[in-house]
């Protein structure tokens, strides 16, 4: 059964370089910009605890890139845009075909 977490581990605390999980005094908290064993670049791909990956913590410390918000809002702009476009091409051919009708 799922429970809401009320203690984390200190474990899930400590960051870990992503691609080969060194979690040495060598990633200086976050401030190194390369992994010290396997050079992975830091400023791409951030040391990262357990807790931090798994969403214990809620939202990650460091985000690459906005919210999904802002997505999410573009995508229903478009959206409506896309609706009113095709009413309106409807409406068009609607009045075009009772246009072509009322002629004959």
């Amino acid at each position: 059964m799922l429970q809401k977490v009320r203690t984390i581990d200190r474990r899930l605390l400590m960051r870990r370089c992503v691609s080969c999980g060194y979690d040495g005094g060598l990633l200086l908290n976050g401030q190194a910009r390369r992994c010290a064993r396997c050079g992975c670049d830091l400023t791409q791909r951030p040391a990262r605890s357990y807790a931090e990956m798994e969403g214990l913590l809620g939202q990650p410390i460091s985000l690459s890139r906005p919210l999904h918000a802002p997505v999410r809002r573009e995508r229903i702009l478009q959206r409506w845009l896309a609706i009113v476009f095709v009413a309106l091409v409807c409406m068009i051919a609607i009045v075009y075909l009772t246009a072509a009708a009322m002629m004959l």
